[in-house]
């Protein structure tokens, strides 16, 4: 009798890793060419909870040299969707230390190593209740969150570009995630629409002649009162890193060097 791809899931999540390890070089297997190859109909209609533990299993098998680790990646952003945004990222090659290239597709995104810091902070700090992300692309740091985050937060997402957007809404709905939601907007021309979240996160969030403005609104929410955490990746520009460490009411916890980017920083920072 044929078992669904979801029952199949299920069942291996039971058995010992040996034959979780199995299970995954057969779903995703390396070509002659060297690329990975996902069966598709495995990654469809999934829950989330379901993605949640898969999530775990191919964490496990990678660790135990399962599986070559440069496709945790490419697996977990098929999991979650991400790699099939790819048509509204358009190749820059000039850029490639920003790009995560995967099968047929690249997006500007952190890489989950570096969210794994993210992640660890969070669950470490109660006071965190609702984080907003600037620039918020693929989605892939709040979905990724929304999994890991051992409590449920509102998780809201800003973005300029309306058709990542939408396709950022279409995931969060298929996960059926009430808690998570993204929206069309320039919040430098709209500051107000990123007012009253316990964390805030970004990862090249403006261009650098925008970096001065994007601070000075965090100056004014702090004049006003408000207290956050920031969580910054800093990498390609050192602009933002040099005026979040010149606000004297912003305090830098930890300064983490990125586990996976070259010249990347996990950064830190609580309003005092």
């Amino acid at each position: 009798m044929f078992k669904s791809p979801r029952t199949q899931w299920e069942n291996i999540l039971t058995k010992p890793l040996v034959k979780q390890t199995k299970f995954l070089n057969k779903v995703c297997s390396v070509n002659r060419k060297d690329n990975l190859v996902i069966r598709q109909a495995f990654f469809e209609n999934l829950s989330f909870a379901l993605v949640k533990q898969i999530f775990k299993l191919v964490k496990n098998v990678i660790k135990a040299d399962g599986i070559d680790f440069s496709f945790q990646d490419l697996i977990l952003d098929r999991l979650l969707w991400v790699s099939e945004i790819s048509h509204l990222y358009p190749e820059d090659r000039e850029v490639e230390e920003n790009i995560i290239f995967g099968e047929g597709y690249h997006v500007y995104t952190a890489c989950y190593y570096d969210l794994d810091l993210i992640i660890e902070f969070i669950n470490s700090h109660d006071d965190i209740n609702s984080v907003c992300d600037l620039g918020s692309g693929t989605g892939r740091a709040l979905l990724y969150m929304a999994l890991e985050v051992d409590r449920e937060l509102e998780y809201v997402g800003l973005e300029l570009v309306n058709e990542r957007v939408e396709f950022t809404n279409s995931i969060a709905k298929y996960f059926d995630l009430k808690n998570l939601f993204f929206k069309t907007c320039n919040f430098l021309e709209r500051p107000n629409d990123f007012l009253g979240f316990d964390g805030y996160y970004l990862y090249d969030p403006v261009g650098t002649d925008d970096v001065s403005l994007l601070v000075s609104y965090f100056e004014k929410m702090i004049s006003d009162g408000a207290k956050f955490y920031i969580l910054f990746i800093s990498g390609w520009d050192d602009l933002m890193l040099d005026a979040l460490d010149k606000l004297e009411t912003l305090e830098k916890i930890d300064s983490i060097k990125s586990r996976k980017q070259q010249d990347r920083y996990v950064n830190f920072y609580k309003v005092i």
